[in-house]
């Protein structure tokens, strides 16, 4: 009988414990969730709303003999785009252009933040219209990229 209750105590406290774990992991995956979602997510800034940890490009330019390379970044749990640019840290400008955002106005996002490596544009929710990223270099010029 005392056997039987001990394991009784033993499967319980076992119970108890992975649930607490279980509990412990789906709070820590929820931690790395971006802060914003659909349209509360434009004009916010790509690496603090946490939409930058799935991006990708999906369209690029690369400067003509030289290493920048401008590129639009798009995080699919967003549904944003963004500008980027390679090596370039101080650009005149550096947007996010969104041509017709449904009413035949444009919507366009400006430099938000930079890093030793990259500039980046606050972004555009926008699961089905087109954007493009645009940059005025300082040495080198304007570029854009295809409206994807």
């Amino acid at each position: 009988m005392q056997v039987h209750r001990r394991l009784t105590q033993l499967a319980t406290a076992l119970l108890v414990f992975s649930s607490t774990i279980g509990i412990s992991m789906a709070t820590a995956s929820t931690a790395g969730a971006a802060t914003c979602s659909g349209f509360g997510c434009t004009y916010q800034d790509p690496q603090l709303s946490g939409c930058s940890a799935d991006a990708v490009t999906v369209a690029h330019y690369q400067l003509p003999a030289v290493a920048q390379r401008l590129e639009l970044r798009w995080s699919p749990s967003c549904q944003t785009n963004w500008a980027r640019m390679y090596l370039d840290t101080s650009p005149v400008w550096l947007r996010a252009v969104q041509p017709d955002r449904g009413d035949g106005l444009p919507r366009v996002t400006q430099l938000s933040g930079h890093s030793d490596t990259y500039s980046w544009s606050v972004m555009i929710y926008s699961p089905t219209l087109c954007v493009y990223a645009d940059v005025q270099t300082s040495i080198w010029g304007r570029y854009r990229t295809a409206c994807v």
